[in-house]
């Protein structure tokens, strides 16, 4: 009888040394996970992007959330933001437009640079409401790392005519801007939204606000509103002329974003005095 200790004649050198490097099971899941670790760091490079907020973090330091242009929104460490002659001092400041490159496998990544691009002139103090208002709406109807196309142009735009326009011009932005976010975001209204010229009319189609959307019904359910077919046109076409829709389409799209937003709603006051504290 082979004695046990001696190898099988089948069994070469060779396969002892394979066996011998096989690694065991619990360190191959180990190895699995820091693969897929690896695999899950994200390098963005020259990134046209806004700082939406801030908060502190450490003694010199800051996180930041910003809107990408090709990333959509992006949480952000930036190591060193609050140290005099630090190279991201003034840089990290609302409505900023910048170029930034940042990195990172978890949900926080980390800002490496960051520069300033210019092209937007200041956005004077009477319009400062309205320029977090439309932040608000995109930190509160967004996540993080889900790409939005438009919705950085759609921001763009707006922080421009926030910066030239006044009166009816920048109220006509500001619904621009809404509309233009609830289409980026996969909610565009009033669906199927046709008139042919000479017809149609406020009594031929019944419009209302239901589950989030301009639906066109047959009959209003108790509590709901109906609502005129030129602020449907005007919200479904994305174009605002008339002062007296403009003001109309005001109500009918707060009604439509406080559904996505929830019951917590919107508190804009709360979100300037943050950033003034910062």
């Amino acid at each position: 009888m082979q004695n046990a200790r001696e190898a099988s004649p089948q069994q070469t050198p060779a396969a002892h040394e394979e066996g011998r490097a096989q690694p065991s099971p619990s360190l191959q899941l180990l190895e699995a996970a820091a693969q897929q670790a690896a695999a899950r760091v994200v390098r963005v490079r020259g990134e046209p992007a806004y700082v939406l907020s801030v908060w502190p973090w450490r003694e010199t330091s800051v996180i930041a959330e910003l809107l990408t242009e090709h990333h959509g929104r992006a949480a952000v460490t930036v190591k060193g933001a609050k140290r005099p002659g630090g190279k991201f001092r003034g840089l990290i400041n609302l409505f900023n437009p910048l170029v930034v490159n940042y990195s990172g496998a978890g949900e926080v990544k980390n800002l490496t640079d960051a520069r300033w691009l210019g092209g937007l002139a200041l956005i004077p103090p009477e319009a400062m409401t309205s320029a977090f208002y439309a932040t608000e709406l995109v930190l509160r109807m967004t996540v993080r790392e889900d790409p939005c196309p438009g919705l950085f142009a759609a921001y763009t735009e707006l922080l421009a005519s926030l910066a030239h326009e006044k009166g009816l011009a920048l109220e006509a932005a500001l619904r621009r801007f809404e509309v233009r976010l609830l289409a980026a975001l996969g909610w565009a209204q009033a669906g199927g939204y046709e008139q042919t010229p000479g017809e149609g009319g406020d009594a031929a189609r019944l419009w209302t606000v239901r589950s989030g959307a301009l639906t066109e019904v047959k009959a209003l359910l108790p509590g709901e509103e109906p609502v005129p077919e030129a602020v449907v046109r005007a919200i479904a076409r994305a174009e605002f002329t008339d002062a007296a829709v403009i003001r109309r389409s005001r109500a009918v799209l707060r009604a439509i974003i406080g559904y996505y937003v929830g019951e917590r709603g919107l508190n804009t006051r709360a979100t300037i005095a943050l950033w003034a504290g910062i």
